[in-house]
């Protein structure tokens, strides 16, 4: 029972927490208080922390491990988890197999993949092997043929039959192995091959800089469509590439296709993506006293893309079915052109430009602006180009 100075406190036995009892009624308190700006749990006189038993979890996925291992932790997680602590055991290698056999059993036996079948019913024993057999992506495949090969060691050593016994548990610790991975490393090296996309196209751009083909590019944000989320301060959806926005006579003359159309997550605005090339001029040439003006491709693909607004923002209840769920009441525009760096070479041009693109009722983003961004990305992520 809880007396006045203890029934507010709320009991947390779930996470680390401090333990203590009550000054009033001596009843025994699970409890969370946080250190100074919360960070941390600190201890006072007469408490204890504790950390409740399975709490804690170590894995090489940092998505599925509640602590962080630097370099000399995984070192030491990686010689647990395949070495196991067997050399300098031999004289205990039939205990230690006998036990990994029935702990691999185990995993089986208590997968969703065979509910309600027992692995210890012999009248079970075919259909869960036929179960398994249907199933190699998963880990109780392996856990099934280590134990299955540990089974044929064991029953070769009982027969002095040393190259068979050899064999099996050369098979057994492989197909360990593939669990070992499937449990701990599958998802790690899944992750590192889709962060590897972001090294890839950035060594498209430092590769292609000056390449001149829209296709090109075309081609290579919709291969990595994650870039053109860069753009954007919110989550968007891709929505289609070459999408059309209206305009088509009756005559399917004149219809106008901007190159990507997305739409913001939340509020499923739509957006304008229009893309040119990074050799695409931005200014042109000095007008006086050291001011630019947009260059003619520059404006000529801000009028291009203005005009595909203005024609989506009349016609999408006819483009859009109840299926799409966007909407179209000011669509967002981007235009992509340009390489900054190579082109605005002093004050005067990088002026003209900011002062231009800022009064426009749409964004231009450059081409090395926007690979900045996924550098930053990349930097976050600590990822490296080869030769870096």
């Amino acid at each position: 029972m809880s007396c006045d100075l203890c029934k507010d406190i709320e009991e947390r036995k779930d996470v680390p927490h401090l333990i203590k009892k009550c000054e009033s009624c001596g009843r025994e308190l699970h409890f969370v208080r946080h250190a100074k700006h919360g960070k941390g749990i600190k201890p006072e006189e007469g408490e204890k922390f504790v950390i409740p038993k399975g709490w804690l979890k170590i894995s090489f996925n940092p998505l599925k491990s509640r602590g962080q291992l630097y370099r000399p932790g995984m070192n030491w997680f990686a010689q647990m988890v395949f070495v196991d602590g067997l050399l300098g055991k031999e004289e205990e290698y039939i205990n230690i197999a006998e036990e990994l056999e029935d702990e691999m059993l185990k995993i089986v036996n208590e997968s969703p993949l065979i509910k309600p079948l027992d692995l210890n019913n012999e009248d079970d024993a075919e259909q869960i092997l036929e179960i398994i057999k249907k199933n190699p992506h998963n880990k109780e495949y392996w856990a099934f043929f280590t134990a299955f090969t540990l089974s044929i060691a064991r029953e070769a050593r009982l027969a002095e039959n040393a190259e068979r016994s050899s064999w099996a548990s050369a098979c057994a610790e492989r197909c360990r192995s593939m669990l070992i991975f499937k449990e701990h490393l599958e998802e790690v090296v899944f992750m590192g091959h889709s962060a590897k996309r972001i090294i890839d196209v950035l060594n498209i751009w430092s590769s292609r800089s000056k390449e001149d083909s829209e296709d090109f590019w075309q081609e290579t944000f919709k291969d990595h469509s994650y870039v053109l989320s860069q753009v954007f301060a919110v989550p968007v959806v891709f929505i289609e590439e070459k999408a059309y926005v209206g305009g088509m006579k009756i005559d399917r003359q004149e219809g106008k296709f901007v190159d990507y159309l997305l739409s913001a997550e939340s509020s499923r605005e739509a957006m304008l993506v229009e893309i040119k090339t990074p050799i695409t001029k931005l200014l042109g040439q000095r007008y006086r006293n050291n001011v630019y003006a947009p260059s003619a491709e520059l404006s000529g693909a801000i009028s291009q893309l203005l005009s595909y607004k203005n024609s989506l923002m009349k016609s999408y209840r006819e483009i859009f079915t109840e299926s799409h769920d966007i909407q179209a009441f000011r669509p967002r525009c981007v235009l992509i052109a340009g390489n900054a760096s190579e082109e605005l070479s002093d004050n005067y041009r990088r002026e003209s430009f900011e002062l231009f693109r800022s009064s426009l009722d749409i964004e231009i983003i450059t081409y090395d602006e926007l690979f900045r961004k996924v550098e930053i990305l990349a930097e976050l992520f600590a990822l490296k180009r080869s030769g870096e």
